[in-house]
């Protein structure tokens, strides 16, 4: 069972009690599992955790979520991505500097990013990846303890993309970004919103598939404010992201499964473009995102 990362209260309540996802769509889990809310904080958890470490960091975790585990089937499912992140936190953050990714995968984000940057760094756990960031020019390391021995107070940007949700202590992977910047340095993060505007419609088919074995926390921007403040940064700013369109929404509403974009020609940029404004504007994009300072 997972204990609460930010406060000691042990009471909760439950606010999912059902089959989740268990890797691409269509797969669940045999089993129901429930999602539960601390009643000291309002921190959202799964609360067992269905994957030990080992199954984490295997081949068969990302063959399940994936569908592959090599690193350049990784790199063309993710490099879409990239462009949207880089744009809203700003080349400037990464020139001639020393950039670290938390929990790089196979290393999209750092392949863009080092045409600009003075050292790209990745911490991965999955050890498969490590062979192919090293060929492309990143420094790698497996764990949040060997970088620091390496470069404690040394980094002047830390990202993580879809990873504090992952990780078993948030507080623990927060404090390990915290020693690894100079003092200035900022780290940019973001993580899937549980206010997401989908969460607000009671479709049953996205709540079992927002939901997944693979994240055992779910923020939303009080709460990752809350756990970003308990580990020592100031300076924070919250924002919202969204990735996808309205035709997307309508589909999930009609056929109850994810789609992607474009899929209904009588909404064009126009209206797709007031649609994510308007999502971002309200804190209900898919992503909650953080900018935060060592100081």
């Amino acid at each position: 069972m997972t204990d609460c990362s930010l406060c000691p209260e042990s009471g909760y309540d439950i606010i999912y009690d059902d089959f989740i996802r268990d890797g691409v769509f269509g797969r669940k889990t045999k089993i129901k599992h429930k999602v539960v809310k601390c009643k000291g904080c309002g921190l959202v958890r799964l609360l067992e955790n269905p994957l030990t470490m080992e199954y984490y960091q295997s081949d068969e975790y990302r063959n399940v979520y994936n569908e592959t585990s090599d690193v350049s089937d990784y790199i063309e499912v993710h490099d879409i991505e990239q462009m949207p992140r880089l744009s809203k936190i700003g080349v400037q953050a990464f020139r001639d500097k020393i950039i670290l990714d938390h929990g790089c995968g196979g290393g999209a984000f750092l392949d863009l990013a080092s045409g600009v940057a003075n050292t790209t760094i990745g911490i991965e756990p999955f050890t498969g990846y490590h062979e192919s960031l090293t060929s492309r020019g990143h420094e790698v390391f497996g764990d949040s303890i060997s970088a620091i021995n390496s470069y404690e107070g040394k980094v002047d940007t830390i990202v993580s993309f879809g990873v504090l949700e992952h990780v078993e202590d948030p507080t623990q992977y927060l404090k390990d970004s915290f020693d690894l910047l100079v003092n200035g340095g900022k780290m940019y993060l973001e993580t899937d919103n549980l206010d997401d505007i989908l969460m607000q419609l009671n479709i049953s088919e996205f709540d079992q598939f927002f939901y997944r074995t693979a994240h055992l926390w779910y923020f939303n921007d009080k709460t990752l404010r809350k756990v970003v403040e308990s580990t020592g940064f100031s300076d924070i700013e919250i924002s919202f992201r969204q990735n996808f369109d309205i035709s997307n929404a309508m589909m999930w509403l009609r056929d109850g499964k994810p789609t992607g974009n474009g899929k209904f020609d009588i909404f064009d940029s126009r209206v797709n473009s007031a649609w994510v404004q308007f999502i971002e504007s309200a804190g209900l994009g898919d992503l909650v995102c953080v900018e935060m300072t060592k100081t």
